[in-house]
């Protein structure tokens, strides 16, 4: 097996926080280079970001990931974030490693950080490929996760939800802003590769969502059903 290096790494986010990452890079030359988006409320130490990029850095790529402002070991106010503050960070990331190392050439992400880097490729040249792994095809989506918080955000209430046993803080702003994207209108601009892994049988993001992706999505897809 291939050994890696990982470099601890930070660079700025959304709202001039400062957003904790890793670079995960094989032991020879970079084939590309590649930035891995975790899910909604998780981190980048989350298995399925840190098992799958540290596999894809022996397999000869260099894989950045990071924690989302507000999570993990990142700066900034959850409470203040939303999809387009995670595109935004998303952006950042791939300024970053075009500044400093490469420019990134594929987006990868799980569940929401899938979602967010559909977006996050349709303005950014360099991204020739995007990859999802049981990604909701519309951000709002998540507002499944709020439960009775919901109906206080709607009344424009602050208010916290709860996921895996911890608690966050969340402005009504989310509400708008989530549901103020329409991912079919935006992937009707998306005219790249999209490599889509749809988990059957997922309690929280069903298999009609991969179908979507692939529905709306302009450039050409593939479709990969994960048992």
């Amino acid at each position: 097996m291939n050994k890696i290096k990982s470099i601890r790494t930070s660079f700025i986010g959304s709202q001039g926080n400062l957003l904790d990452a890793r670079l995960d890079l094989p032991s020879d030359e970079s084939k590309a280079f590649i930035i891995f988006s975790h899910c909604f409320t998780c981190t980048k130490d989350i298995l399925t970001t840190y098992r799958s990029s540290r596999f894809l850095a022996q397999k000869g790529y260099a894989v950045l990931r990071f924690d989302f402002s507000g999570l993990g070991a990142s700066t900034g106010d959850f409470s203040n974030c939303n999809f387009t503050t995670m595109i935004e960070d998303i952006n950042a990331a791939i300024r970053y490693l075009t500044d400093h190392y490469t420019a990134p050439t594929v987006l990868i992400g799980h569940s929401l950080g899938g979602t967010g880097s559909l977006a996050a490729a349709i303005e950014n040249d360099s991204i020739k490929k995007v990859i999802t792994i049981a990604s909701p095809s519309q951000p709002s989506h998540v507002l499944h996760h709020f439960g009775h918080a919901l109906t206080l955000l709607e009344q424009n209430i602050p208010s916290s939800f709860e996921v895996a046993g911890e608690f966050y803080d969340i402005n009504p702003q989310f509400v708008d802003d989530v549901r103020s994207w329409d991912m079919q209108v935006q992937l009707s601009r998306l005219n790249k590769p999209v490599l889509i892994f749809k988990v059957e049988n997922d309690k929280l993001v069903s298999a009609k969502d991969a179908d979507e992706i692939q529905q709306w999505t302009q450039g050409e897809t593939t479709l990969i059903n994960l048992k």
